[in-house]
């Protein structure tokens, strides 16, 4: 999770008691305005007194959230992205407010892909658009108008489904605005005269089953390089284009292949998902006065972060009796993340709101690994503070609050660490000073950040993975050679954006927030939260969010086949071993999903989850409501840290199975 120290100065101004007496009244012009995202707009906050008089507003306090889709400057509101904004201003002791609807930005590409890219006379197949702005950010609901630009071979739908007609190279244009794309399918004379559908006869809920298609010509002769249209009956079955069959619930289907006038079928039966675990809760550790937030479990120490200025140390002996051993306290508001080195010899934590203003993270001595000794700290480059932190050898991989993007430390003398790399998003803006965007013109213009934020990273093999909220997926090589990139020189590798307008409320900040990696798949999870929060609080605070699973096998072009959430509920961060998942899903705690096999679809849906535990305590810090923040399966335990209750110990325990 990530709570924004400002965001809390903000909280705290807009409640704060009144500044003037009298009864003053302020409202914004306009209350409501609507601009396509990039532009800016001018609000001006009017302020009368109880006379009806106009006072000045000249030191009025102005805010606008959520920050990736908008900033502002004494009311002049620059916008990025789509999304829904709240313009706050306060005055006179008063609180005034106004809507802005950011449109998106103009369609500047479009991505078309089609089904089967050779198609028999009389056969069918679909072009699918993916529209997307300067930016690359998709634009779900942007209306795109399809036609067939020979109309003699084939002639194509409002929703993209083509008809073959004649034999030849039938392009097919899409246009949405002013970007316009072609895709060209070829169109062959059936030369099949029999299908043959082959594939397995029987599956569970969740697997996915391959099937193919034997396509044969006169004389039985095979025939190569087609392919054909696949559908299926059954409620809760999905085929796709490329064969492979998953279904949500238990039954008989049947599975089709077509091609042109020509099909065949074969029937697969469906049993339920049986798990033989079940989740067993063994203990849990309520805090009822503070927030407890990220956890690292090694050997038989459990280091917890809080929302706090301290980390406390557990000895993990027993692990039905967890015990608190020490704690460690630092200049901070907050404490994001805490890690360790792989022998356990050195820690590391991640700060927030430091009363000199120099946060960076602090280094810590485990020669004693349950009562730890800070040894030195780093913040030269990360004043602004720090949010996530990886560790490799002697590499930290840190999250750049201020600048919003990557930064390397090396500390192989840990009382003298240095930056030695770094890598960002490029997508910064100028702001002339007259308010106007373009190339600087005098020293005066501003540079901004264009709504980029490196929330979460993950290094496996060379290869970082990073969540760059609204930036989505970046892939970069700091050393896996697939880019000839190193940890002093990342070299970017690809990009996966989507439009989280697709799946939130657009008034809510969203975005990539976390990602793990496992065999060839990338979980990629989203984090969703009020654009304005207090942290510190005790108001219930309401969260969303989904799971994406990326085929990564190619690391150059990721895949997004699959997901993971719980509905009108959260996920925050996600670990995998074993082929088992383990999910802070916030509200509703901690989640254990079956991840084995070929992924497709709705995990939750196909009876892939096989338990969990509400982390939610009547004591806690916010009492009877679960925020569910790290799961991670350590020596046969699973723990999580909830930052509503504590921290809670559970475990995955054998069941019997009913045939």
């Amino acid at each position: 999770m990530r709570y924004h120290t400002r965001t809390a100065l903000l909280v705290a101004a807009l409640f704060s008691p009144a500044l003037l007496a009298g009864q003053a009244s302020v409202r914004i012009e306009p209350a409501r305005a609507s601009v396509v995202a990039g532009d800016s707009i001018r609000f001006r906050l009017v302020v009368t007194d109880a006379e009806g008089r106009t006072i000045p507003a000249d030191s009025a306090f102005w805010a606008a959230g959520p920050f990736e889709v908008a900033s502002t400057s004494r009311g002049l509101v620059r916008t990025f992205r789509r999304g829904r904004v709240r313009v706050i201003a306060r005055a006179a002791g008063r609180t005034a407010f106004a809507e802005l609807e950011v449109l998106p930005k103009p369609a500047a590409a479009i991505e078309l892909t089609a089904d089967q890219l050779t198609v028999v006379v009389g056969g069918r197949t679909v072009v699918r658009a993916m529209v997307r702005d300067r930016d690359r950010e998709p634009i779900g609901d942007a209306a795109v108008r399809f036609r067939s630009l020979d109309p003699t071979l084939g002639r194509v739908s409002e929703a993209g489904a083509v008809e073959a007609i004649g034999p030849g190279r039938l392009r097919i244009e899409a246009t949405s605005g002013p970007a316009r794309s072609v895709v060209e399918v070829a169109v062959v004379v059936n030369p099949v005269v029999e299908v043959a559908v082959r594939g397995p006869a029987a599956g569970r809920t969740g697997d996915v089953l391959r099937f193919s298609a034997l396509l044969a010509g006169p004389g039985g002769r095979e025939i190569p390089g087609l392919n054909p249209v696949w559908s299926v009956t059954g409620e809760g079955g999905t085929v796709y284009p490329d064969g492979a069959f998953v279904a949500t619930r238990p039954g008989a289907y049947l599975v089709t292949a077509t091609v042109g006038q020509r099909s065949a079928t074969r029937e697969v039966s469906i049993a339920p998902r049986v798990h033989d675990r079940r989740v067993e809760q063994v203990t849990s550790l309520i805090f009822p006065h503070l927030q407890i937030a990220e956890i690292w479990p090694i050997g038989n120490a459990l280091y917890a972060s809080t929302v706090l200025d301290r980390l406390y140390v557990f000895d993990l002996a027993d692990p039905a009796r967890p015990r608190l051993t020490d704690s460690v306290i630092v200049d901070a508001r907050m404490i994001n993340d805490v890690t360790t080195t792989a022998d356990g010899t050195i820690g590391i934590l991640t700060r927030e709101g430091a009363s000199s203003r120099k946060n960076g993270i602090v280094f810590l001595d485990l020669a004693d690994p349950l009562h730890p000794k800070v040894l030195s700290e780093y913040t030269a480059t990360v004043t602004s503070g720090v949010h996530s932190v990886v560790v490799v050898g002697r590499l930290a991989y840190l999250t750049d609050n201020g600048h919003r993007m990557l930064r390397i430390v090396d500390f192989a003398d840990p009382r003298n660490p240095r930056e030695v790399g770094h890598w960002q998003i490029e997508n910064t803006v100028v702001t002339r000073s007259d308010g106007s965007r373009g190339s600087p013109r005098s020293p005066s213009d501003a540079t901004e950040v264009n709504g980029r934020y490196l929330h979460d990273l993950q290094i496996v093999d060379g290869i970082a993975y990073l969540a760059y909220l609204k930036d989505g997926l970046v892939i970069l090589d700091v050393g896996n050679g697939i880019r000839g990139g190193t940890p002093t020189r990342p070299a970017f590798v690809s990009q996966f954006v989507y439009s989280t307008a697709d799946y939130y409320p657009p008034e809510m900040i969203a975005g990539t927030h976390t990602m793990f990696r496992f065999d060839d798949y990338l979980v990629v999870g989203d984090e969703v939260l009020p654009a304005f929060a207090d942290p510190w609080s005790r108001d219930y605070v309401k969260t969303l969010g989904r799971l994406h699973l990326f085929d990564v096998s190619d690391l150059t072009t990721p895949k997004l086949v699959a997901f993971y959430d719980v509905p009108d509920q959260g996920n925050h961060n996600v670990w995998v071993e074993g082929r088992t998942m383990y999910v802070a899903s916030f509200e509703s705690g901690l989640k254990v999903v079956d991840v084995s096999g070929e992924l497709r679809g709705d995990l939750r849906a196909q009876g892939r989850e096989i338990g969990g535990v509400r982390t939610a305590a009547s004591t806690g810090f916010r009492p009877n409501v679960a925020m569910a923040f790290s799961a991670i399966p350590h020596k046969g335990m699973i723990y999580t840290s909830d930052m509503n209750s504590g921290v809670w110990v559970a475990r995955l325990a054998p069941k019997s199975v009913t045939p």
